[in-house]
Parts: C-alpha cells; structure tokens; sequence
C-alpha cells in the first residue's frame, strides 16, 4: 500500500532527527543547529539551539521537554518557555562532540565522538549539571548509541563504531565492574532494548541481530543471538534507516521510495508493507516518526515529509508485544537479575567475556 503526501515542509538544511511533544508538535534538529516546531498543517518556528549540527535529540517528557546533542554540548529544552533558551546545558571535560542521546529515569545519558584513544559516555541528573558517572574505557571509538533500559535504572547500552555494543550495571561504581555484557558485532548503526530482556543491534553494514540480555547468575557467556543477516535483500532496500517501536523502516535511494515493515515478536512482516513514494528523492532519510494517523520523515534534501498513515494502527507509542505481558514475566526477570548482581558483589571468581580485536568498519553515512 502507498501512503498520500500530505504537506511537504522546506526547512533549508538536512533533517535528521525528529520528535513529538504532544503539547506542542513536531520538533526537527537539522544540521545548522536549528530546532524547528512544525504543526499538523506544515507551519515551521525555527529555533537556534546549536552551533553547529545537531546529531540527535531525544524526548525528556512526552509533552514539552526534549534533549539536543551536538559539537557544543547538551542541552535540554522546555517548550514552555523555549524563548528563553535551553533550561539545562551540559559538558564534557574535553569539549568533544556529542553523537547519541538518551534520557530516561530522570537521568540524561550522552556518548561522544572519538578524541585520542577512548570514547566517553557521560550521565547526569537532569536536576544537576554535573556528571553523575563518566565511562570512558569500553570503546575506543565513535559512539553512535546510548539508551537506557525501559524499566530498569541501573541498565545501560551503549553502541560504537568499534563493533560493540556494551551493557553496563551502573549499580558498580568501577567501570570494569559495571561492564555487565559486551556484544562483539560490527560498526553500531543503532542498537536499543527491544523488549525487558531482548537488545537488536542494527550495523552501518546493514547487518541486524537480536541478543538475550545476559542475566544469568551462573554463565556469563553472551548467549547465541538471532542473526538476520544482510537485509537489504529481504527487506527490499538499500539502506535501513532504523529500528522503530512495531515498525522498521527501510529506504531505497534509488527507487526513490521509503518502506515501513510491521515488526513484532521478533518478526519483519515483509507482506505488508506501507511504502512512501517518491520518499526524498535521491536523498537518504535520516528519521521517521509515525504519530496518531500521520507518518513524519526527515531528509538530506532539507525536507521534513507528512504522510498520511491509514493502513497501520501503530505509532512510536506502541510497545512491543513483550512487553505488553503481564508484570509477572517482567518480575522474573528482574528477580533473576537481582540475584546475579547479589552473585558479583558477593566475590564471584568468574571472568566476563574480552573484547577480541577487530577491524573498524567504514560507514554507510555518519550519523553526525
């Protein structure tokens, strides 16, 4: 099925990253460090937030509040009052761009570019201007994600374009310690929880997985993940754009088109497809966000795309269908978690799994 373009909106600079604010609209950080709210009917403020590109943002609260990274820091802005400037901003020691963005829990988690040896990722209280913890010796290159666990505060993933994706306990104040689980894959695209015990890694290689979060008191071996492959055959694509709650989506610069993939309970429905034609053209689309009967993309042609979404009743809102199960699945895993935290802490000998060497892969585009 083809969607209907409803409203092309010209914002004069790459888009690449969107979110919602119920309270307020669609917000677009574009490569010029603007921040720019579009309604419903295509109508755009812009705001300068940055000096130069944003690279992400995220939202803080569902309502008014998001989160801006860039080669000039953090910083967090509440629709409210955005006359007034961003209500927070926050540093690194090093004034190295930031690249990935999370904030969950009340806590704000950023990773940065590569400088010298090491990467960093840095977490604060969004209530504090200094950092609450710094890891800065499990990648040693760019990292391209950080999110936090859904419902677990001590959980935190990181992905980097050194072929990791790491998890961390953050209840170990020592870094090695915290390091709970390493998956050795390829250059991080993006990777996040798919569920309270599943984790996907997506690759600039357009190579995707799925892992089972290690909780087991006993084995701290990474357990054999689901492999996907090269998808871009199956999914019928060049290029996957990301990995969205109950959808993938998928481009083809050139066929010119954009498809959404139905994706639950660890299966890409292939058969029915929601294309967007003709997409961005020749461009790459950076973000989609689909929300109540619309769907948003963003775009290297400088464009911001509403499409009308009558064929899907899901949106970014949707969870995944494990995580629509009863509470008792989601008790038992943080049980058994529990007990191998109590299992570290109480002097286990076990040794976590090394880091073997790999060759940095170069990347489909940067995500920065």
């Amino acid at each position: 099925m083809e969607s209907q373009l409803i409203h092309t909106v010209e914002l004069g600079d790459w888009a690449l990253s969107i979110a919602s604010l119920n309270n307020h609209g669609i917000v677009v950080g574009l490569s010029d460090g603007s921040l720019n709210l579009v309604d419903s009917n295509g109508g755009f403020s812009k705001i300068n937030a940055h000096s130069g590109c944003i690279s992400t943002l995220t939202n803080v609260d569902k309502d008014n509040v998001v989160a801006t990274a860039a080669a000039d820091g953090v910083k967090v802005w509440d629709f409210r009052c955005i006359n007034q400037g961003p209500v927070s901003k926050f540093s690194n020691e090093k004034n190295v761009p930031f690249l990935s963005l999370d904030s969950k829990h009340g806590l704000l988690g950023a990773g940065s570019e590569l400088e010298g040896t090491d990467s960093e990722i840095y977490i604060w209280d969004l209530r504090n201007s200094s950092p609450l913890r710094k890891l800065s010796e499990s990648h040693h290159d760019d990292i391209t994600e950080v999110k936090f666990h859904g419902t677990n505060k001590d959980l935190l993933l990181s992905g980097s374009t050194d072929g990791y994706v790491n998890i961390y306990d953050l209840t170990f104040p020592e870094e090695e310690d915290a390091l709970h689980q390493v998956i050795n894959f390829a250059s991080i695209h993006s990777a996040d929880f798919l569920s309270s015990s599943r984790i996907y890694t997506l690759s600039h290689m357009e190579t995707f997985a799925i892992h089972e979060l290690n909780d087991k008191s006993t084995d701290l071996k990474e357990p054999q993940p689901v492999q996907f492959g090269d998808v871009r055959e199956p999914w019928s694509c060049e290029y996957v754009v990301g990995i969205y709650p109950g959808y993938v989506a998928c481009g083809s610069n050139s066929q010119e088109s954009l498809t959404l993939y139905p994706f639950q309970d660890e299966k890409v429905d292939t058969e029915r497809r929601v294309t967007l034609k003709p997409a961005h053209g020749e461009e790459i689309v950076r973000d989609v966000l689909l929300k109540d009967s619309r769907i948003y993309t963003a775009g290297e042609d400088s464009k911001l795309k509403i499409w009308q979404n009558s064929h899907w009743p899901v949106s970014d809102e949707t969870p995944n269908a494990e995580e629509s199960q009863t509470s008792k699945d989601e008790n038992t895993m943080n049980e058994e978690y529990r007990k191998f935290k109590n299992h570290r802490k109480d002097g286990s000998n076990e040794q976590k799994s090394k880091k073997k060497t790999k060759d940095k892969h170069s990347s489909r585009f940067k995500p920065y």
